[in-house]
């Protein structure tokens, strides 16, 4: 049994419940992940690699190339990452595709793990949520600066850890307890509560808490994103042939009318 699922990250919209609140919610492309390796670690915990997306195969590295033409995959990953087991390792073989339905299911607790997006060069307000100087009073430009950094002659210098301007973003951040909201398995796209760290297209880490909850969401507001599947063709002609007996039944009507004046 698996750990962790990986997805890629699509964007932000909103959805409503039965009760009529307003969810927010990512959307993310979860596509089967290749099994590419598998490894038992010095502490005894097992892991697999998996590959995340697909491209073609010309475009890997050569060592890639040999090594998925080993594991019988005509094609290469976007992104290799490492999952771990939690049970025997038999259940998962090298060349399988793990479909995320195996692993998590809609309602599904998960913890989302990310890189936040970066933002340079940052100073104390932004970085930190400092509230800044007073406006008034003599001030001048130093509205945004942190302010004092340290005492003088004790200590006589600046802390370690001191909150100051530098580089913010880019670090791994976690949100736990958010829902799968909705999945579509024809699109492998699934909808999941709140937003989550990263930029569109950066590889999210869905990890299973075990713990559940019951999703209830209105199918018109599903609709509106246009996140409900489409009609299957053999339901698309069911439905056509229906419109059409409802108009040869609404002709036949007109024409009885007329004669019956």
């Amino acid at each position: 049994m698996l750990v962790d699922y990986y997805a890629i990250k699509l964007g932000m919209t909103q959805v409503w419940d039965q009760s009529g609140r307003r969810l927010p919610a990512t959307i993310l492309k979860v596509q089967e992940m290749m099994v590419m390796d598998k490894k038992e670690l010095k502490d005894g915990r097992k892991l697999i690699e998996v590959g995340i997306g697909q491209k073609k195969l010309k475009n890997a590295k050569k060592p890639l190339r040999t090594k998925l033409k080993k594991s019988g995959f005509s094609f290469a990953p976007l992104k290799i990452r490492g999952v771990y087991l939690i049970s025997d390792e038999a259940e998962v073989k090298v060349g399988d595709l793990v479909p995320f339905d195996s692993v998590l299911s809609v309602g599904a607790v998960v913890d989302v793990q990310g890189i936040s997006k970066g933002r340079g060069f940052a100073g104390g307000m932004k970085r930190h949520g400092f509230k800044g100087g007073p406006k008034t009073h003599g001030q001048s430009d130093r509205a945004r600066a942190v302010g004092s950094i340290g005492a003088g002659t004790t200590p006589g210098r600046v802390l370690k850890g001191k909150r100051m301007p530098g580089h913010y973003g880019v670090e791994t951040k976690t949100v736990k307890g958010l829902t799968i909201l909705a999945y579509n398995p024809e699109r492998k796209e699934i909808l999941i509560s709140g937003p989550v760290p990263g930029h569109i297209k950066s590889v999210i880490r869905l990890r299973n808490t075990g713990r559940s909850k019951e999703v209830r969401l209105l199918e018109s507001s599903l609709e509106t994103i246009n996140f409900l599947t489409k009609l299957q063709p053999d339901q698309t002609d069911t439905a056509e042939k229906d419109v059409a007996t409802q108009t040869e039944v609404k002709e036949a009507t007109k024409k009885a009318t007329k004669e019956t004046k």
